[in-house]
C-alpha cells in the first residue's frame, strides 16, 4: 500500500550515504516473523496513551492515522486494519508481518515502528514515525505537468541522489533476509530535510541465510492470472512466482531510475509480458540522457537476473560513479565561469589609457578559449569569444604589424622584378629599332640610360632586407624619367603616355597608401613634362598640324612602314603582358588570401554551431 501523505512541497538536499559496511550488515541478525506473539503482544489496549486524528492515506488492506502519543508527547502515525480485514487472520497476520518486518530493519530511510497494540473495538494497529513529505510518484506525476516548484527543487542530480539512498536502504533489508517486492515510486518519500524512506513492507519476502523462505499466509501466494505486488514496476520472474530474491528488487529499482530519467514508466500496462526497453535514447530521444545512465537502466532491468546488477548496492555505486563525474562537470563549469571572469577584466583593462592593449587582449583570448574548452556548451562563453575574434583591437598588435611588413616586402620585389622585366623588354626591341633605321642613333642614349638606372633601382629593392623609401621613391622617378626620355624620341602623345598609364596603374598596386598617391602625381608631372618640353621648344617638334592633319616627325628612328608596324605592336603586346601579368599575380594571391580566410571563419562557425547546439545535460 502506497503512502500518499499530504503535505507541501519540501525542499530536498541530498541524504548523507550511509557509511555501513556490506561486512556490518552481514553480520547482523536477520529479519524474523512470528504473528502469533505480535498477536498475544497487542493484546493490550491502547487506553487513553494515543488520540487518533485525520487520515493521511487510505490503502486496499487499512490506512494511516495522524494521532498524538500522550505518553512521549510527540505525533506519530497510526496503521490500522479495516474492520472487514481483522476478521479475516491471513490478512491480520500479514498485517501484523508488516509490522515486524518493518519494526525490526533499524535503518534510517525505513520509517520505525513503535509498538503493536489493539483498539478498544478490537481492530489491530501498530504505530510508527510520523514522517512529512511527498512520495517519489507525486513528485513525478508534477515534473510531468511541468511545474515550476518541482522543475526548480527536484534536479535530476537530487533525485538520483535521493534515489542511491533508496538502493542502499533496500541494500540493507536484502542482508537481513528481507526482499521488498513491490517497490514502485508511490513507495519512496522525500522528506522536508533530505530524508528518503521506504515505505509499504507489507509484500516483504522473509529469506533465511539458506535461501529458503520463512511459512507466508496462504492469501500471500498469487492466484493464477493475478499478482503479488505491482505489475508495472515488477521482475518478469516475480510475474511467473513470487518467490523470488534481491534481483528483483534491482529490476524494480531499474524502473524507478528510468521513470526518473525520462518521466516516462518504463513498462507498458498493456504489454505486461513484453520485454522493456530501458534505453532512453530509443524511447525518448528528446530528453538527451546520458549514456552512462541508460548503461545502468539497461543494466539493472535485464530480463535474466544474472545479467543484473547482483545487488542494489552496486546499483548505487553506479550511480555514485556517475553524480562523481557530474560534480566535475559542475567544477569545470565553475573554473569556467572563473576564466570568462578574468577574461572580463583584462578587457575592461584593455579599454583603459596607458595599458598595454595587446597584452591585456593576449589575457582575454587565453582565458576565454580556457573557458570554452572547460564548458564548451556554454553558448555565453562561445558567443562571447566569437565577438572577441569578430572585432580586432583599434590598433594592430606589433605581430600583426611585423606579419604586414612581411607581406609588403614581397609585394614589392614581385613590383621590382617586374619593373626589371619591363625594362629589359623596351631593351630588348634594340634589334626592332636596328630593323627599322636609326634617324639620330644617338638619341638612344637618352632612352637607355634611363631604362638601365630603372633597373639598377629595382634590383636594389628587391635586395633590401627591409623597405626604405628613398629606394622606392627613386625607383619610381627613374621609370618616369625613362617615359619622359622616351617621349624626346617618340613624342610625347601615343606610346608614351601608354608606358606612364601602365606603370601608374602598376603603383596603385603599392601597399603604402602614401607610395600610391606619389606615382599617381609622379605619372601626371612626367606627362605634363614631356608635353610642355615639345610644347614650349625646349624639345624638337616630334608632331606637325597642319592643313587639319597630324604629321609624326622621327626623332629617334626613320619610321618605315613595316619596321614602325612591328615596333608598335611589340611595344603595345608588351604593355599588355607586364602590367596585367603583374596585376594578376596580386589577384591570385588575394584571392587565395581570401579562400583561406573564408574557409577558416567557416571552419570557426561549424565548430561553434556545434558547441552551441550542443544540449545541456538533463
Amino acid at each position: 500500500m502506497g503512502h500518499e501523505l499530504d503535505s507541501t512541497l519540501a525542499s530536498f538536499p541530498s541524504y548523507a550515504e550511509l557509511s555501513q559496511t556490506q561486512a556490518w550488515h552481514s553480520a547482523a541478525p536477520r529479519v524474523k516473523a512470528d504473528t502469533n506473539e505480535a498477536a498475544e503482544a497487542a493484546e493490550v489496549s491502547h487506553g487513553s496513551r494515543y488520540t487518533e486524528g485525520a487520515v493521511l492515506g487510505t490503502g486496499g488492506m487499512g490506512k494511516v492515522l495522524l494521532a498524538r502519543d500522550a505518553r512521549i508527547g510527540r505525533d506519530i502515525a497510526l496503521k490500522v486494519l479495516h474492520p472487514e480485514r481483522e476478521l479475516d487472520p491471513d490478512d491480520r497476520a500479514r498485517f501484523l508481518r508488516e509490522a515486524q518486518v518493518q519494526g525490526q530493519l533499524e535503518h534510517p530511510s525505513i520509517v520505525p515502528v513503535y509498538d503493536i497494540e489493539r483498539r478498544l473495538d478490537g481492530t489491530t494497529f501498530f504505530t510508527m514515525r510520523r514522517v512529512h513529505g511527498r512520495t517519489l510518484g507525486a513528485i513525478l506525476d508534477d515534473l510531468r505537468k511541468g511545474v515550476p516548484a518541482a522543475k526548480a527543487r527536484f534536479t535530476q542530480r537530487e533525485l538520483l541522489t535521493a534515489f542511491g539512498t533508496v538502493c542502499l536502504s533496500i541494500d540493507y533489508a536484502h542482508t537481513r533476509g528481507v526482499v521488498h517486492r513491490d517497490l514502485k515510486p508511490a513507495n519512496i518519500m522525500l522528506g522536508e530535510f533530505g530524508e528518503v524512506y521506504v515505505l509499504d513492507w507489507g509484500l516483504a519476502r522473509l529469506v533465511d541465510e539458506a535461501g529458503d523462505t520463512f511459512e507466508e499466509p496462504q492469501a500471500r501466494i498469487s492466484m493464477p492470472g493475478s499478482f503479488l505486488g505491482t505489475p508495472l514496476y515488477m521482475a518478469p520472474e516475480q510475474m511467473a512466482a513470487p518467490e523470488v530474491g534481491p534481483t528483483a528488487d534491482v529490476y524494480s529499482l531499474g524502473l524507478i531510475l528510468f521513470e526518473i530519467l525520462t518521466l516516462e514508466r518504463g513498462r507498458d500496462p498493456n504489454a505486461l509480458y513484453v520485454p522493456v526497453d530501458a534505453r532512453p535514447s530509443v524511447r525518448v530521444p528528446h530528453r538527451n540522457i546520458a549514456p552512462e545512465l541508460e548503461t545502468i537502466c539497461v543494466k539493472a532491468t535485464e530480463g535474466d537476473p544474472k545479467d543484473r546488477y547482483p545487488s542494489a548496492r552496486a546499483l548505487q555505486e553506479a550511480i555514485n560513479r556517475y553524480l562523481e563525474g557530474d560534480r566535475e562537470i559542475a567544477q569545470r563549469k565553475h573554473l569556467a565561469s572563473e576564466h570568462v571572469k578574468a577574461a572580463r577584466i583584462a578587457l575592461g583593462k584593455a579599454t583603459q589609457s596607458g595599458t598595454n592593449i595587446e597584452k591585456e587582449r593576449t589575457v582575454a583570448m587565453s582565458e576565454l578559449t580556457r573557458a570554452v574548452a572547460l564548458d564548451p556548451t556554454n553558448t555565453e562563453h562561445v558567443a562571447m569569444l566569437a565577438d572577441f575574434m569578430a572585432n580586432p583591437p583599434p590598433t594592430p598588435p606589433a605581430a600583426v604589424v611585423d606579419e604586414a611588413r612581411r607581406e609588403t616586402m614581397r609585394i614589392l620585389r614581385l613590383g621590382a622584378r617586374q619593373s626589371i622585366i619591363a625594362m629589359f623588354m623596351w631593351l630588348a626591341c634594340l634589334p626592332i629599332c636596328l630593323y627599322i633605321g636609326f634617324a639620330d642613333a644617338q638619341q638612344t642614349w637618352i632612352v637607355a640610360v634611363p631604362m638601365v638606372l630603372t633597373a639598377l633601382v629595382s634590383w636594389l629593392v628587391t635586395r633590401e632586407a627591409r623597405m626604405r623609401r628613398w629606394t622606392q621613391w627613386g625607383s619610381i622617378i627613374m621609370v618616369m624619367a625613362t617615359a619622359v626620355a622616351a617621349a624626346r624620341s617618340y613624342g610625347p602623345f601615343l606610346v608614351v603616355p601608354t608606358i606612364i598609364v601602365t606603370n601608374a596603374v602598376v603603383l596603385q598596386a603599392h601597399p603604402v597608401r602614401s607610395m600610391q598617391r606619389f606615382g599617381v602625381a609622379a605619372a601626371i608631372a612626367a606627362t605634363l613634362g614631356a608635353i610642355a618640353l615639345e610644347y614650349f621648344g625646349a624639345w624638337p617638334q616630334s608632331y606637325v598640324f597642319e592643313d587639319g592633319s597630324w604629321r609624326i616627325v622621327p626623332q629617334l628612328l626613320q619610321l618605315p612602314r613595316d619596321g614602325t608596324f612591328l615596333f608598335l605592336t611589340v611595344a603595345g603586346i608588351a604593355m599588355i603582358i607586364v602590367p596585367s601579368s603583374f596585376i594578376a599575380r596580386l589577384r591570385n594571391d588575394l584571392t587565395d588570401a581570401q579562400m583561406r580566410l573564408a574557409t577558416q571563419a567557416w571552419q570557426f562557425k561549424q565548430l561553434g554551431a556545434q558547441l552551441v547546439s550542443k544540449p545541456e545535460p538533463t
